[in-house]
């Protein structure tokens, strides 16, 4: 769909959408649920690791900065407004308050068990840190570059990734040295290694005052389910059988019900957001793998593959193959944004 429509149904036609360019998931009002994760008693720097799929995978915001590496598996990083492809090695840096979600793209493999290791410090300890220690003044700055969210690659990525793992290995001041270390290489990680996700910074005023935290009558709240629906229909996306009132049954609410709620929280339709899954996922296939382009319709729940081309186009701006030429030119464009 082009930027300027708008699908009001709820009905999942054809297949996927996704676009290379930022900021073009637009409307999305609800930050999700607010979540807390308490570090060690003798720490103030929270270190975690999980696979996909996995309970704590959601539409969430807290307020520490979080430093996320992907350790397996590509998929879709819903952040802010944004959609985003990932790729196993991607390290991110994740400014405070702002919603993200990762969700991969599950194949042959129906799982990916070690697919997250990530890291969360309250903003308020790096402020004392620099403060107390004025060689750390850099990290300001990057505090600052935060709030449009920052992911690199290359070698830089690596050495950050290694970081964050042993961080794991060790606490007390071994565990701060490990952070201080993966600041300094975002800090003086070359331009051509990193990037920011999103064209502006998040505006986190949004996450108050749009009805988050709203609960059904079993006591759940209302974003926790529709981050559940988004779960499932990554894991179901290519089944066939996806609509909205198979979702709507696995939250538990009615159709009527799920469908506003899904909108308010996501800014999307529900059939719209399905179809942005689904071209994100035929982006990365058409980049990352070589498979004929006719075969890639079916691969992403299309049938037809005249309905997936106008569809694709519409999206990105450009056709199927062309889109596979320029990004694996490296070209304007390579790693857009849904």
């Amino acid at each position: 769909m082009s930027r300027g429509s708008r699908d009001n149904s709820d009905r999942v036609e054809g297949v996927g959408v996704a676009h290379p360019f930022p900021d073009s998931f637009p409307g999305r009002r609800n930050a999700g649920s607010m979540e807390i994760l308490m570090p060690a008693l003798n720490s103030a720097i929270l270190w975690d690791q999980h696979g996909y799929p996995d309970p704590r995978i959601r539409w969430h915001h807290h307020r520490e900065i979080e430093f996320h590496l992907i350790r397996e598996g590509p998929g879709t990083m819903l952040i802010g407004d944004a959609m985003v492809p990932f790729s196993a090695g991607q390290v991110t840096m994740i400014g405070p308050d702002i919603p993200h979600m990762w969700l991969s793209n599950l194949g042959v493999e129906r799982s990916f068990p070690r697919r997250d290791v990530f890291c969360q410090v309250h903003p308020q300890m790096l402020e004392r840190l620099i403060s107390a220690v004025p060689d750390a003044v850099e990290i300001s700055s990057l505090i600052a570059r935060s709030a449009r969210v920052i992911s690199l690659s290359g070698r830089s990525a690596t050495v950050a990734g290694q970081y964050l793992e042993r961080m794991g290995e060790h606490s007390g001041l071994r565990r701060l040295a490990d952070l201080v270390e993966l600041m300094t290489t975002f800090v003086e990680t070359p331009s051509d290694e990193w990037k920011p996700l999103l064209l502006h910074d998040y505006d986190t005023s949004r996450i108050r005052n749009n009805g988050a935290g709203e609960q059904s009558d079993d006591g759940m709240a209302n974003d926790d389910r529709i981050g559940d629906a988004i779960s499932y229909m990554a894991l179901h996306l290519t089944d066939g059988m996806l609509n909205l009132d198979t979702v709507a049954e696995q939250t538990g609410m009615s159709p009527t019900s799920f469908s506003r709620r899904f909108r308010n929280v996501t800014g999307r339709t529900f059939s719209d957001f399905a179809r942005r899954l689904r071209i994100a996922l035929a982006c990365r296939l058409l980049v990352a793998g070589d498979d004929p382009i006719a075969a890639i319709p079916m691969q992403c729940g299309y049938t037809n593959l005249s309905n997936f081309n106008r569809r694709f186009l519409q999206e990105t701006g450009m056709t199927p193959s062309e889109y596979r030429r320029v990004n694996r030119a490296g070209t304007a464009g390579a790693a857009g944004n849904v």
